[in-house]
């Protein structure tokens, strides 16, 4: 301590309570002792859940998972089809369905991830308003139907701290279980990130570009 001057003193103790308020280690998803996971992806419109879920699949499969997407947004145009673009990226399959009804959708989904021996299920959910009362519903209904492992909240870093209300409705309904922070190489401050962390107690599990 005597080689620092009052100023690097003062950063010192801020990183330390940063470090400690968002969690101090590292959180890796829970993967499910009878595959397989099921990691259910929710958000606002626009946050990068499509993307990131692909991103989060390939890293699982670099761990040596097979895992499989569900594209269950049946609102938002060409979403299917961007979710198959990034899949064939990466090399996962994307189970697809022409159906309305998401719930069917994710239910099926499960069925064939299960017939071609994969461990693990990516559900890409439709981007609502936390304050649209039906849309939310639906992510209820799938939660309550597939019993996922994980249900990750997609936040983009640039929404600031209007994610605080995000997050706190989002978590008052399905009780996440952790937030995924996107798009930081566009926005160096991301302290939605902290807001969030202490409202709902939730840790940080990933943060990308």
């Amino acid at each position: 301590l005597q080689g620092l001057n009052p100023g690097q003193q003062v950063i010192k103790i801020v990183n330390e309570e940063l470090v400690a308020l968002l969690g101090g280690q590292t959180t890796r998803l829970t993967i499910s002792p009878n595959p397989p996971t099921i990691v259910m992806m929710v958000g606002l419109q626009g946050a990068g859940k499509t993307t990131h879920t692909a991103k989060l699949a390939a890293l699982f499969k670099k761990d040596g998972k097979h895992p499989m997407l569900a594209a269950c947004d049946i609102y938002r145009p060409a979403a299917i089809k961007q979710l198959q673009v990034v899949g064939e990226a990466v090399g996962v399959p994307v189970f697809t369905e022409d159906s309305k009804k998401a719930v069917k959708i994710a239910e099926h989904a499960l069925k064939e991830c299960q017939k071609q021996g994969c461990d693990m299920l990516f559900i890409d959910t439709a981007g609502r308003l936390h304050v649209d009362e039906d849309m939310m519903q639906e992510l209820l209904d799938i939660k309550n139907t597939l019993e996922p492992s994980e249900i990750l909240l997609v936040v983009d870093a640039m929404t600031g701290q209007d994610a605080v209300n995000v997050a706190e409705k989002f978590n008052d309904l399905l009780d996440v279980t952790g937030v995924v922070m996107t798009k930081m190489d566009g926005d160096t401050r991301g302290g939605a990130a902290l807001s969030i962390k202490h409202v709902t107690g939730k840790p940080i599990k990933y943060i990308g570009t």
